[in-house]
């Protein structure tokens, strides 16, 4: 069974500490999941690791470092 790792993010974009962008492709597998909580706003993300879609924030984010076709898809 393949395991679920859950990011808790503070932003989407930036690179900083806490931005879910920052997080390196090379260490994201499909399914993972990330929750970010910012401006008293909390949004659920998957990662597809076959999306390859352009980034458009804050609908689609892209890893920063080793993106590849990895995105970060925001759940509706």
């Amino acid at each position: 069974m393949a395991r679920i790792i859950n990011y808790h993010m503070t932003a989407l974009t930036g690179g900083g500490t806490g931005a879910l962008d920052s997080i390196d492709g090379n260490e994201l597998e499909d399914g993972y999941r990330a929750y970010v909580i910012m401006g008293g706003s909390f949004s659920v993300y998957y990662l597809d690791a076959d999306s390859g879609q352009a980034e458009s924030s804050p609908n689609i984010i892209a890893p920063d470092n080793n993106p590849g076709t990895k995105r970060w898809i925001k759940c509706s």
